[in-house]
């Protein structure tokens, strides 16, 4: 039975959320983020305000200075692990500079 409760639509969590939402859950202010990833607090807030997109690169250092998967960051999901890692899939695919993952 569908209620009046499951109906609707839920609204998007866009890029710009997540980075802000990253950067709140691991205790950091702007500026303190900014100054870990080696960009301007103003930067900070243009990627979280949706103002600009930031690199990939900047992607990778909010990933971990804030503790969060760059998936995550970037698109909402997360990557699994490779099944056939040596621990049964909790290692990640070993990637060198432009490069595909090699088997």
């Amino acid at each position: 039975m569908t209620t009046v409760y499951d109906q609707g639509r839920a609204p998007e969590i866009q890029p710009r959320h997540r980075l802000r939402i990253a950067r709140e859950e691991a205790g950091l202010e702007q500026a303190e983020l900014a100054e870990r990833i080696g960009i301007s607090r103003q930067s900070v807030s243009n990627a979280e305000s949706g103002k600009t997109s930031p690199r990939k690169l900047v992607f990778n250092a909010w990933a971990l200075a804030t503790g969060v998967p760059v998936s995550w960051l970037q698109t909402g999901t997360v990557e699994s692990p490779r099944p056939d890692g040596p621990d049964g899939g909790s290692e990640l695919p070993h990637l060198d500079s432009n490069q595909e993952p090699f088997d």
